[in-house]
């Protein structure tokens, strides 16, 4: 090996270094912010009491590794409709557990917004085996709205398992977020119009099928 290929291999190894270096103050940097702009958000808790043990939920979370935003929200929810302390703390713990169990479902990849939007699903009544079910079959890229729309059908009245198999094949069938939160808007407006929400859902959904290219692979894409 001459004296310029060691020469160059020592150059190209210090711009790694240099850059792995620069992507961890960047990291380290944006945790920083992203903890100041939560501890401002908890100094709008009057109470002492009440903040400090939010707080310290908050620390012990982060320390397992679970996302803190999604709580701060939670607890500061709970705030807001003057919740006791007791209150606040087990809806956290709840959603703690929500979001550890969205996890697993939405593996081996989840965005906060992910974690988040499954969390509050499984807390709506959204069978676990849909989320997965979801995810298999986008399992590289995000479907915070997909899962969202999933939500807010079930809660508007739609049979879980009936709104989570409109959703699992319209996806199948490429269905993009924007066609879903359409959806979601229009099943939204027949029942205010007084349809029934299975009806409205199985309206809407036909005319978005309509509009996809047939697809043989739903099965396959959840199969185990």
């Amino acid at each position: 090996m001459t004296l310029a290929t060691r020469t160059n291999g020592f150059a190209r190894s210090m711009i790694r270094r240099a850059a792995l270096a620069v992507a961890a103050i960047a990291t380290l940097s944006a945790a920083s912010v992203q903890l100041g702009a939560q501890e401002a958000r908890l100094l709008a808790i009057q109470d002492d009491a009440t903040r400090s043990m939010v707080r310290d939920f908050i620390e012990a979370a982060r320390a397992r590794g679970t996302p803190t935003e999604p709580l701060v929200s939670r607890a500061l929810e709970g705030v807001a409709f003057r919740a006791t302390a007791k209150r606040i703390e087990q809806a956290m713990v709840a959603l703690e557990e929500r979001i550890g169990r969205s996890r697993e479902l939405l593996a081996p990849r989840a965005t906060v917004d992910e974690l988040a939007a499954a969390a509050d699903a499984l807390a709506n009544g959204v069978p676990a085996s849909a989320i997965r079910d979801l995810r298999k079959i986008a399992p590289y890229r995000q479907i915070t709205v997909e899962i969202g729309v999933l939500t807010e059908l079930v809660a508007k009245g739609v049979a879980p398992k009936k709104a989570a198999v409109m959703v699992r094949d319209l996806m199948a069938r490429g269905a993009t977020g924007t066609q879903l939160t359409e959806l979601n808007a229009a099943v939204q407006q027949d029942v205010a119009f007084g349809v029934t929400p299975v009806a409205a859902l199985e309206l809407r959904g036909r005319g978005v099928m309509s509009l996809l290219s047939p697809s043989a692979s739903v099965n396959a894409a959840i199969r185990p």
